[in-house]
């Protein structure tokens, strides 16, 4: 006879054949009164003390004596509540089985055999921006924190730095004092916010950009303050001190000699465009007296939309006079009216912020680029009107017009090369460049020269080769931009400014207005110049720009903090994959990451990859 297994239930029933509970049948309890029917079999806990009584009433549960409204504690429960596995007995040999328990046919999802093929199975981290701030910093170093960065970021947009690198500089700096912040920068402001959690309350700063010029010499004696906090040599005190002194720090040249040397840019563009000896002069003391009232104005507080219609105005002006002497003369010198306005146009528009805003436009920062395009336009509108302007008064008054058939450049290519470096030298100091600066913006005028020729040899396209020069110039800028200490961005603006399309411009005016006057229709052939003339321009910016950027990846910080905060700003413009995945330069998403948290080689390294 086959023995009874202990915790079956009681009955004739067969071994192989258990009969079903039927409901008259008594209920089986367990030692602590619990029904022994929501137990699995083979539970120790399950064991029925005594024998299933005949009685269908189960018995009452124990009740406290002291509180008889309580019921008394009920002690030797089963804790473990296994789901997954059971053992049971086979009807076979007797012995126990494991047996997974599997959810519901109906439950049970049908799977395609080449679901592993096109199913993501990398997840999705968290944007490293929401990571929360130190919450055990100090608030008032929190505050100078945030400060000093805000007023670093505001002194970078306001010298010509793009917003890239304000944003590089100033996240290099939080991540040195293991701060996460958010920076939003703008054409006209700066924000920069430390989340402290949500018990505590934000700290924000927002300082406004009020005046805008290119002083490439306190751009880069800013970047070697940086430098110089993030090495630990400068504490947040000493840091403060130092970028007041650069910002109350006078003009590295004065006045004069800036308008001094913008004349001689002149000249100089008379020369590179094959002009004569007597053009040089004319085109000398014309940018010389453009530049003077251009900065007049400035200090009036007049709009720079009319004080760059004035200049404008007064190049044409020196234009027309030279006309006037032409058509008197019976020995007429030959000069050249377009290279007189040519460089005065160059003059207005130099270091323009096309450049910086093409910068902005591909690393992301569109609110920034906008805002710099903007004002481009409207510096070149303004420029454009002061010479229609002009133009059609002296036309009005009888003025006899000539202009270049055929406008050339010098014939001997070493001329012009030693033309463009002089250019690029003397806008270099109507920018503010130190000294080490000016002879590298010599060499890269020479180069961004012999990439337009080179250009011109290949394509024969101006808008192409301008475009293929500026990225020669752009590319060696962005290497060699941290070895010599310069700003790269400055370098660009500086070198492709021979290559500005000043006389091309000067020329399609001429030729609208002049059928406007004698038709009154229009000029195809001047539009169509005049399209050329922007195409250039934006070649010169883009192909800047793009050159810098193919340098990136060479030019990379070997401090480990520089180069996240450096990739961070850079992050903005960068293509989104559909599927996100973590790069060898990333932290991991867990803040609690060893990689985040190891003290012998970089301790604050989670505070550059907050935006």
């Amino acid at each position: 006879m086959a023995e009874k297994r202990p915790g079956a239930r009681s009955g004739s029933a067969s071994r192989n054949h258990p009969r079903s509970w039927h409901g008259d049948d008594p209920i089986p309890r367990t030692a602590d009164g619990i029904d022994a029917r929501i137990f699995r079999p083979g539970q120790a806990s399950a064991q029925p003390a005594t024998p299933p009584q005949s009685s269908a009433t189960p018995p009452e549960p124990p009740v406290n004596e002291e509180n008889p409204t309580r019921m008394a504690p009920v002690g030797n429960l089963s804790r473990s509540w296994p789901l997954t596995r059971s053992r049971t007995v086979s009807p076979h040999n007797g012995q126990a089985k494991l047996r997974h328990s599997r959810p519901p046919r109906a439950h049970r999802t049908r799977r395609v055999p080449l679901e592993k093929l096109f199913r993501a199975k990398t997840p999705v981290e968290p944007t490293l921006a929401l990571n929360l701030g130190d919450a055990e910093m100090a608030i008032m170093q929190a505050r100078r924190v945030v400060d000093l960065v805000t007023r670093v970021a505001v002194m970078a947009i306001s010298v010509g730095g793009s917003a890239s690198e304000a944003v590089a500089i100033a996240l290099r700096i939080t991540a040195t004092y293991g701060v996460t912040v958010h920076i939003d920068i703008t054409n006209t402001s700066v924000i920069v916010t430390q989340h402290r959690g949500l018990d505590e309350d934000p700290i924000t700063v927002l300082r406004v950009v009020r005046s805008r010029s290119n002083d490439y010499q306190r751009l880069g004696e800013l970047q070697l303050l940086v430098d110089d906090i993030c090495d630990k040599t400068v504490g947040l005190e000493e840091a403060a001190d130092r970028l007041a002194a650069i910002t109350r720090s006078p003009r590295l040249y004065r006045q004069w000699f800036v308008t001094m040397n913008i004349g001689l840019m002149g000249a100089g563009l008379s020369t590179l465009f094959g002009g004569t000896v007597m053009d040089g002069v004319l085109s000398f003391f014309s940018t010389c007296i453009v530049d003077a009232t251009v900065q007049a104005m400035a200090r009036k507080r007049i709009t720079n939309f009319f004080a760059q219609a004035a200049g404008g105005a007064i190049a044409t002006a020196f234009a027309l006079i030279v006309m006037v002497y032409m058509a008197a003369s019976n020995h007429p010198l030959p000069l050249s009216p377009s290279l007189i306005v040519a460089a005065g146009i160059v003059s207005l528009l130099a270091g323009g912020s096309f450049v910086a805003a093409s910068q902005d436009a591909l690393d992301g920062y569109v609110v920034t680029s906008s805002g710099r395009f903007l004002e481009g336009f409207v510096q070149t509108g303004g420029v454009i009107l002061g010479v229609i302007t002009a133009m059609w008064i002296g036309l009005r008054l009888g003025v006899p017009g000539y202009i270049s058939p055929a406008l050339g450049f010098s014939t001997n290519p070493v001329l012009q090369m030693v033309a463009a470096a002089v250019i690029a030298v003397t806008f270099g100091i109507s920018s503010h460049a130190g000294y080490r600066t000016l002879a590298i913006c010599a060499a890269l005028g020479a180069a961004a020269w012999a990439g337009y020729l080179l250009g011109m040899q290949l394509t024969g396209s101006v808008s192409a080769a301008s475009g293929l020069a500026a990225m020669v110039a752009g590319f060696i800028a962005g290497l060699g931009a941290k070895r010599w200490k310069v700003p790269q961005l400055g370098l660009v603006t500086i070198a492709i400014v021979p290559l500005m399309p000043g006389v091309m411009m000067y020329r399609a005016l001429y030729m609208i207005v002049n059928a406007q006057n004698e038709t009154g229709g229009t000029s195809n052939a001047g539009w169509t110049l005049f399209l050329e003339a922007l195409l250039v321009g934006v070649a010169l910016a883009v192909g800047g720009s793009f050159g810098a950027l193919l340098a990136r990846p060479f030019t990379l910080p070997k401090d480990l903090r520089s180069r996240l905060a450096t990739l961070a700003s850079w992050g903005a413009g960068q293509a989104v994959p559909r599927e996100r995945r973590r790069r060898r330069s990333q932290p991991p998403a867990d803040p609690h990451h060893p990689a985040l948290n190891n003290t012998e080689t970089d301790p604050t390294v989670t505070g550059t990859w907050a935006r």
